[in-house]
């Protein structure tokens, strides 16, 4: 009986929920049974922009969101999984939905919402959840998490090999071809965010589809250089973000401080290059031996930055489907495998990405109700 897992991300660009079942057998590092997406409804867009600027997470409008998105994902799962027996299915990994991020912190504090026991009791399957929590216990970042899967699924003695994931915020795995070098991984700045912001300020639309409207004006390159001034980019790994970090306030402030007038366009255009030179400058300092750039993520569909991508680095640019898993699947694959990980008590964390004191193991698990 082949074993499965589900996997479900709910992203920092808030676009929507990517399920897959997938099983991890020894001739494959890991075979992708079904993969659904489902947009986020409209309706829930205000709540979660109200937490988004007040996070509380003893807050009733906390409750009903976590609520909303345990009853959600329960709905994806349950259609991923309609043609598949419920008893080969060990376990869910569900992320949740990232509200707040701060391993910096004092105390260090991370909030993702999504109410496992909803999500266990409406599909009857046992739930991984919280896989940040204890990487921060120990002095680590608590993300990104995906470096150890990209490691997993990914790694190859051939070549040394950099894996972009490109979300709501970008993270990069840098996965030496040498067993004697550590993999490294960090948030690399701006992903898809902060574009998807500034398209729904300005045309209300949830994101530039393939960054049509990012390649229909030119980028200013005063201001790229300007928004690449920001000391994030001279941190050291390890290192991550809340997606508070580059959004549109940040960015209006940004403009305002670069003193000229400029088409919506334009900037539209220099959020997009600014998300790819970011990327190319974190390449260039902490991965100078990758020839090739594997993309994953949303992201990875938008010209406009994958052409400013190649451009910048210099490096060959193409999908993970290269590696077997399409783009739009890998982190949804990622929780499954952590899923897997925390089931058979294994170890899931990376030190040398998070920063953690010493590997811990990830996740925890909430039974469905009357489950042995």
């Amino acid at each position: 009986m082949t074993e499965m897992y589900v996997g479900v991300m709910s992203g920092t660009s808030l676009d929507g929920i990517d399920a897959v079942l997938v099983s991890f057998e020894s001739r494959e590092p890991v075979r992708v049974h079904h993969w659904l997406f489902e947009r986020y409804p409209e309706e829930i867009y205000p709540t979660l922009e109200a937490l988004f600027t007040k996070p509380q997470p003893d807050s009733p409008l906390a409750h009903q969101i976590d609520q909303i998105l345990g009853e959600l994902y329960a709905d994806v799962i349950l259609r991923l999984i309609d043609n598949y027996s419920r008893d080969n299915i060990r376990a869910i990994g569900c992320h949740g939905q990232t509200i707040i991020h701060q391993p910096d912190a004092n105390p260090p504090f991370t909030w993702q919402a999504g109410n496992s026991e909803v999500v266990a009791q409406m599909t009857g399957i046992p739930v991984v959840h919280d896989f940040r929590s204890a990487d921060m216990k120990v002095g680590g970042q608590g993300a990104p998490l995906a470096p150890a899967f990209h490691h997993h699924a990914f790694q190859s003695s051939l070549e040394s090999r950099a894996v972009v994931n490109i979300g709501g915020i970008a993270n990069a795995t840098y996965l030496p071809a040498s067993a004697s070098q550590s993999v490294i991984g960090f948030d690399t700045g701006p992903g898809n965010a902060l574009s998807d912001q500034w398209i729904r300020e300005h045309k209300n639309l949830p994101y530039d589809a393939n960054g049509g409207w990012a390649e229909s004006a030119k980028v200013d390159e005063g201001l790229l250089n300007h928004l690449m001034n920001d000391p994030y980019f001279q941190l050291p790994p390890p290192k991550s973000l809340d997606s508070r970090k580059f959004d549109l306030l940040w960015l209006r402030g940004q403009v305002h401080n670069y003193g000229k007038e400029l088409d919506a366009a334009i900037i539209q255009s220099t959020i997009a290059a600014f998300t790819a030179r970011s990327i190319a400058r974190s390449i260039q300092m902490w991965m100078p031996d990758v020839r090739k750039v594997y993309l994953c993520g949303g992201g990875a569909h938008n010209r406009a930055i994958v052409g400013n991508l190649r451009t910048d680095s210099g490096l060959d640019v193409v999908g993970t489907n290269e590696l077997g898993i399409p783009p739009d699947q890998v982190e949804a694959v990622a929780f499954a495998w952590l899923a897997r990980c925390r089931i058979l008590n294994q170890p899931a964390n990376l030190p040398s990405v998070t920063g953690a004191s010493k590997v811990v193991i990830l996740g925890s698990i909430t039974n469905p109700p009357n489950s042995s």
